[in-house]
């Protein structure tokens, strides 16, 4: 058996688990878990899989850097054109900000609210 590299005090169990990217499923694998810290590691293989199933839909590279700006007594988060593109953003319309947490927040349009 193989202790775990990232706590060192249990040893790694083979699981089934759901791989995921920004909240899309990218399939069923076989991974090394740490039943202690819960640290998961994903066999080299799978990850080359992982990866084929992010472009394949479309949300490799989407994640991206960008600064808070300040527009008159507002901030601005510039969203990068290909990320607005995948996610249907456009010049003028009125979407719905909400915070998950204190980091992270979700942008609906307000079409679609209820």
């Amino acid at each position: 058996m193989v202790k775990c590299p990232v706590c060192g005090r249990a040893n790694l169990r083979r699981e089934r688990r759901h791989a995921e990217q920004d909240g899309f499923e990218l399939g069923i694998y076989v991974a090394e878990v740490c039943p202690t810290c819960g640290e998961v590691f994903w066999m080299e293989r799978d990850v080359t899989k992982m990866e084929m199933k992010a472009k394949q839909i479309g949300i490799w590279g989407l994640e991206q850097r960008t600064r808070v700006a300040t527009v008159g007594n507002s901030l601005a988060v510039r969203i990068p054109k290909r990320l607005a593109r995948f996610l249907g953003l456009r010049h003028g319309l009125e979407v719905t900000l909400h915070p998950l947490g204190k980091d992270k927040l979700i942008i609906e349009e307000a079409t679609k609210r209820g």
